[in-house]
């Protein structure tokens, strides 16, 4: 499987659904269950649009243009990060109990998405961090990530004001040890988004990594 075949038709009919099954919301009781922000505008400056909080970013979600936008740079947002904001705003349920870290493949549906999960996130973040551990703790404080007692090198970021995620480095410790990565979802966050969407997740939270390291 290649990541063009997880979507139901293509990315960009996801993308189109997710807009239209979006306008039908009702703005305020969606923004109480996804921590973001609803704006609406009257008369001759109609509009309606939702910002999201993404890692350090900030993205608005337009409904009028069918758009999803960095506010900062203007630039629009790449289309699987687009999707998974259009469906975390169009599909979540909402719901949170006691959190624990669970890791991807351990999620309900996962075990498809694996192999994916192995190639687009596992490898490239060992690849890009396995032999510089300092520069992933740099780029995750860059980033602002949390440091955690947990196994390895931990950080704990908010991808979503409702999704949580840890990433976690092991570095070498003998001479033919190797390097090893994983990253996790905190246990709410099945009221959200679903495994497809989370390989999503997890493939952009790396390469904002692999991005972040590259200006150092």
């Amino acid at each position: 499987m290649d990541m063009k075949k997880i979507y139901n038709k293509s990315i960009d009919e996801e993308i189109s659904t997710a807009f239209n099954d979006l306008s039908k919301c009702e703005g305020e009781e969606l923004s109480k269950k996804c921590g973001v922000v609803f704006l609406r505008g009257s008369g001759k400056k109609s509009y309606k649009r939702y910002v999201v909080n993404v890692l350090n970013k900030t993205y608005s979600v337009e409904l009028e243009t069918r758009e999803v936008m960095d506010l900062i740079s203007g630039k629009p947002a790449s289309k699987e990060l687009a999707l998974v904001i259009l469906r975390y705003l169009a599909y979540s349920s909402g719901g949170r109990g006691s959190e624990t870290w669970i890791p991807y493949e351990n999620l309900p549906d996962s075990r498809k998405y694996l192999e994916l999960f192995r190639r687009n996130v596992t490898r490239p973040f060992i690849k890009t961090f396995g032999s510089n551990p300092e520069k992933y703790e740099l780029v995750c404080r860059r980033m602002g990530g949390k440091k955690e007692k947990l196994g390895g090198i931990s950080y704990s970021f908010y991808f979503l004001p409702k999704v949580q995620l840890l990433t976690q480095l092991w570095k070498i410790r003998e001479e033919f040890s190797q390097p090893a990565a994983n990253i996790s979802f905190n246990s709410s966050v099945k009221f959200y988004l679903n495994a497809r969407d989370l390989l999503l997740v997890a493939k952009t939270m790396v390469e904002s990594l692999e991005n972040e390291a590259k200006k150092i």
